[in-house]
């Protein structure tokens, strides 16, 4: 049986920089996480994922899009 009102613990915090800035967004679902750093990064973010306690899993470097002229 499981306890529905307890709350989950975040598994994965994600790093959001863009060169200014940081943002940190956590996520009980790793997939959800690895998706949402995948978006912010073609967005021109580089994103550090972590695990809840401070581990280093893995980056995504940002996406540079280049320009027609």
């Amino acid at each position: 049986m499981t306890n529905e009102s307890r709350s989950q613990s975040p598994t994965v915090v994600l790093r959001i920089s863009d060169g200014t800035r940081l943002v940190r967004q956590a996520f009980t679902d790793f997939g959800q996480a690895a998706r949402s750093a995948e978006a912010y990064a073609r967005e021109g973010f580089m994103v550090d994922m972590m695990s809840a306690t401070g581990s280093f899993l893995m980056d995504f470097e940002p996406v540079r899009r280049d320009l027609a002229v």
